[in-house]
């Protein structure tokens, strides 16, 4: 593909998303999964020298980069329902996994449907109930298919041969060509799955980093001790949670079979076992020689996390390295031949932890599950061709309205989010300039779900520049954390003396922030009875019968 300036010739965001004097942009809001900012070029992370997102960077090199945006809720459900309709997750009503989205409610399809555009959406959706305001959909039926994928659309189910990531793509590009001679303007939503546990890569992808050792965070072996307890209790560590053949496609133990794995949530090998002959023989193939040297060998528990951790980072970022592709065949297809206009937005649902504090999952407010990309790629009358937000707060709430006001749409009031635009019409240096004076002061986060699979406990708290507290309610556990001194986030100042000025200070902006947004969870502490059973050894054992 050709470099995004030259692609999408004459489209550059500078001062503000305004529309073109031509006319209404195309929109295509594309979200990934779990996309984790050390695996994002553009972000300078841990894995950038591999040049991992080489399409996404181009985005990013013509449009504005957020350094400092964040999710409200990391979970996948809640996440896609926050980029829907603006709202948090208590003010939208998908809090954890397996809440069915209200699609009555007032979102950027719906809205932009009324404004005279046609919609669709392509990929994972993930909430439970028919997409709304969408005139055309073709969705996972199962969103953990990466092979071979099963998609519903409103004519019903059709299996499509194939890496899901390719196939979403596909059917974009098809609806795309199919309406070519249409004038309305377009809205697209894609959202891909690649990213997700057990991070399957496309076939011609298994082999890609074979020859490289990547860096490992210097906390892979973080001992979590000056952590408050829930960080203790977590089922996220790769040492102990991913499982070498259920995650890591190493060989078989004995006395596994297919059947069983048809029947039961092992969801790579689902796949594998859909796999058509000349799949299925690549995808063995390319695992053999590690999987026969891994056997030979002898490893002690730190040697065996390293080589889970090779084995488990490697696959995400070669799972990146799919929707990096796809991301770079959906802009190709939007030059601008005709004069026509596009404004792109690039995002996540959440982030993910690839190794920090040894672990490999989300959910925590702590900063590798909380960041997010951002990128605001689109029409403008004047301006630079690449900003840079680097120090301003933005959030999941902040992307429907950001591209509603660009759009010139009112923004519905019960939108918990603004819109970004103020920050995109500053300089270039006020963004640093306005530290006394921040466009956010602060952020709210709150995870809802516990017991969950992750075994993370819920949890709010408030994120200011440099400072983050958060509030474990149901076991009534605080952290406290100084992310100018600390940005790993490994010691917890909650009962130091210094800082309990500040303390204060945040947990009246907590319960601010809680009434702002109308959030009205119960915070209160479970009994001790219940507590001692989700702290002992057979918390996750115990978690269903003993659940609130």
């Amino acid at each position: 593909m050709n470099e995004i300036g030259k692609a999408l010739l004459g489209i550059v965001l500078g001062s503000c998303l305004c529309l073109a004097a031509k006319g209404k942009p195309n929109v295509v809001l594309i979200v990934s999964e779990d996309h984790a900012l050390s695996s994002f070029g553009a972000y300078q992370g841990r894995f950038a020298e591999l040049k991992p997102t080489p399409e996404l960077d181009k985005l990013a090199s013509g449009g504005t980069l957020f350094m400092q945006a964040f999710c409200s809720n990391a979970m996948p459900a809640p996440g896609m329902a926050t980029l829907l309709t603006g709202k948090m997750s208590h003010a939208n009503g998908v809090l954890e996994e397996g809440d069915k989205f209200n699609g009555s409610q007032p979102s950027l399809p719906k809205l932009l449907q009324e404004a005279g555009y046609s919609t669709a959406l392509f990929g994972k959706w993930g909430l439970g109930t028919e997409p709304e305001g969408f005139d055309h959909w073709e969705i996972l039926a199962d969103e953990n298919e990466f092979y071979n994928p099963l998609f519903w659309s409103p004519t019903g189910k059709t299996r499509f041969e194939g890496y899901a990531t390719d196939v979403i793509t596909d059917l974009c590009l098809q609806w795309m060509q199919a309406r070519k001679t249409d004038e309305k303007p377009f809205f697209m939503m894609i959202q891909f799955n690649a990213s997700r546990q057990p991070w399957m890569p496309a076939i011609r992808h298994v082999s890609l980093y074979d020859d490289v050792l990547l860096p490992e965070p210097e906390n892979l072996f973080d001992d979590l001790k000056r952590r408050a307890p829930p960080s203790r209790y977590q089922e996220m560590e790769i040492g102990n949670n991913l499982d070498l053949f259920y995650d890591l496609f190493s060989p078989k133990p004995d006395g596994w079979k297919p059947a069983e794995a048809l029947s039961s949530n092992l969801v790579a090998q689902k796949n594998v076992l859909r796999m058509n002959e000349e799949q299925s023989s690549a995808w063995r193939l390319a695992w053999r020689p590690q999987n026969e040297a891994l056997g030979r060998e002898s490893l002690d528990l730190e040697s065996l996390v390293r080589w889970k951790y090779q084995r488990f980072a490697k696959n995400y970022l070669r799972c990146l390295k799919g929707i990096d592709e796809n991301v770079g065949r959906i802009l190709s297809s939007l030059a601008p031949t005709d004069g026509s206009q596009n404004l792109i937005a690039y995002t996540a649902n959440h982030g993910r932890f690839v190794g920090e504090h040894g672990w490999f999952g989300t959910h925590w407010m702590y900063e590798e599950s909380m960041k997010i990309p951002l990128i605001l790629y689109g029409t403008t009358l004047a301006g630079p061709a690449r900003k840079i937000v680097k120090s301003s707060l933005a959030q999941d709430i902040d992307v429907a309205p950001t591209l509603l006001s660009a759009l010139r749409v009112p923004v519905p009031q019960a939108m918990n989010g603004k819109s970004l635009l103020p920050l995109l019409e500053r300089n270039a240096s006020s963004d640093e300039q306005n530290a006394s004076a921040p466009w956010r002061s602060a952020l709210y986060f709150h995870h809802h779900s516990f017991p969950e699979e992750q075994m993370v406990p819920r949890h709010y708290g408030v994120r200011t520049a440099s400072l983050k507290l958060i509030h474990y309610y149901q076991f009534d556990e605080w952290e406290l954390f100084d992310l100018a001194k600390d940005p790993e986030e490994s010691l917890n100042l909650y009962e130091n003396e210094a800082y309990q000025k500040r303390i204060s200070g945040l947990r009246t902006q907590l319960s601010a922030l809680k009434n702002q947004y109308s959030d009205g969870t119960d915070p209160s502490v479970m009994p001790e009875e219940w507590r001692r059973i989700f702290r002992g050894p057979d918390a996750r054992k115990n978690d269903q019968e003993n659940a609130p």
